[in-house]
């Protein structure tokens, strides 16, 4: 336990002195699906989409809500119910990836452009890839270090709290551990 908290203060001492270079959404859109993203509707409430290992797409409410996204890309998408694999009812579809919109069940939304900054910091002899992602905006927030559990997978492509958090205010650092994802070194559970 003690070593977790003295690994955890060592990262928010990293992240503290961090030198980052701002990216925009073009750029990651790049490396990811581009309609990965936190969208807010016309009724006020909004959903975030991100990538998922078993399907293409899943989104997700602030409620907890979720479900994984169906059908050919282009037209509407159907949903399964969480991880189920039983029709919910959802439909949702996506206008071209450069507009950034989107229709939930026939409400039409935009996605939120958040700041967003890549940034590399050392630990030991491994390279650590992180993201520092803010809410619109100039004013001072707090921020969270996500610090994501026991999965092999990459944290930067498949956590969608750097999103959720930004959409209500709060900004976020995520990183992907060693061996994971972008940053360099051997992953184990340790």
């Amino acid at each position: 336990m003690r070593r977790s908290i003295f690994a955890l203060a060592r990262l928010a001492l990293a992240v503290s002195s961090l030198s980052f270079t701002p990216t925009c959404r073009a750029e990651v859109a790049a490396e990811e699906d581009c309609r990965v993203g936190f969208y807010r509707l016309k009724d006020g409430t909004g959903i975030d989409v991100g990538n998922s290992g078993s399907v293409p797409l899943r989104w997700r409410r602030a409620d907890g809500t979720s479900g994984a996204l169906h059908g050919e890309s282009g037209q509407e998408l159907t949903s399964t119910l969480g991880w189920t694999d039983r029709a919910d009812g959802h439909r949702i579809s996506f206008g071209d990836c450069p507009a950034g919109t989107i229709v939930v069940d026939g409400i039409p939304g935009r996605r939120v452009e958040f700041s967003t900054r890549e940034s590399q910091f050392q630990t030991g002899t491994a390279t650590l890839a992180g993201r520092l992602i803010l809410p619109p905006g100039s004013r001072r927030v707090p921020i969270v270090v996500l610090v994501h559990g026991s999965e092999d997978s990459s944290a930067l492509t498949y956590y969608a709290l750097q999103r959720q958090f930004p959409a209500e205010g709060i900004g976020a650092f995520v990183y992907d551990k060693r061996g994971t994802g972008k940053s360099t070194g051997r992953y184990d559970h340790r």
